[in-house]
């Protein structure tokens, strides 16, 4: 069983480092196959598919950030500070995986995966949803948050987040977010206010994701083409 999962590891590290160097359409099973010098019969033991590949991919790197926002939540002091800091390690866009966020653009919306995005979602809530529940009732305990159902508002908080990840990606991956850059802005301060109201938070306190990475990425992807 051990030499089992120590091969299926092999497998999704291959292909990850395999997608960013040469792309997921430009990088096959057989690519796979022959960094790993493994058969195909050896390969469908474990995926049924190169796209069931990149979503195990997904989930290593939700594990991965699970440990991160876990680790950098903990340092900060006060539920603001937590919310605010686990919400920009739920964000796809981040600086020190960039690589990461370009080929989940590239397949998930550029090339219109649902797939692979209900993966990510999935991802998203089994990673920060008992923080953020933790949070919630921290704040309330500290007189910052005032809701009535602090257990629902976490998970409708990330549904709302997830779903502006969603509008985010597709305007990078359109190719065009300088001419939607304003819409974008408004839609991000609607989204903003809503997370505010349903907890009952000062306005301004919440900070839904780093404005500049939103250029880089765009201007990352038009650089691979």
């Amino acid at each position: 069983m051990k030499k089992g999962i120590e091969r299926r590891d092999q497998i999704i590290e291959a292909a990850e480092r395999l997608f960013y160097e040469k792309g997921y359409e430009q990088t096959s099973v057989q690519d796979v196959l022959d960094a790993l010098s493994l058969s195909k019969g050896g390969f469908y033991h474990y995926f049924q598919s190169k796209i069931e590949l990149l979503e195990a991919v997904c989930r290593r790197q939700s594990v991965r950030d699970a440990e991160e926002m876990t680790a950098a939540v903990a340092q900060k002091e006060g539920a603001v500070a937590k919310l605010n800091t686990l919400l920009q390690y739920c964000g796809l866009l981040r600086r020190d995986r960039m690589d990461f966020a370009l080929l989940v653009l590239r397949v998930g919306y550029l090339g219109g995966s649902l797939q692979l995005r209900a993966c990510l979602r999935e991802g998203l809530m089994e990673a920060a949803l008992p923080m953020m529940r933790e949070i919630i009732l921290e704040g309330m305990a500290e007189n910052v948050f005032f809701t009535r159902f602090p257990d629902d508002i976490g998970e409708l908080i990330l549904q709302l987040f997830a779903n502006i990840t969603d509008e985010l990606a597709m305007l990078i991956a359109s190719g065009a977010p300088e001419n939607q850059m304003g819409d974008m802005l408004t839609r991000l301060e609607t989204y903003r206010c809503s997370v505010e109201t349903l907890l009952g938070a000062p306005f301004g306190t919440i900070t839904l994701c780093d404005l500049r990475l939103i250029p880089e990425a765009a201007a990352a992807m038009a650089a691979k083409g």
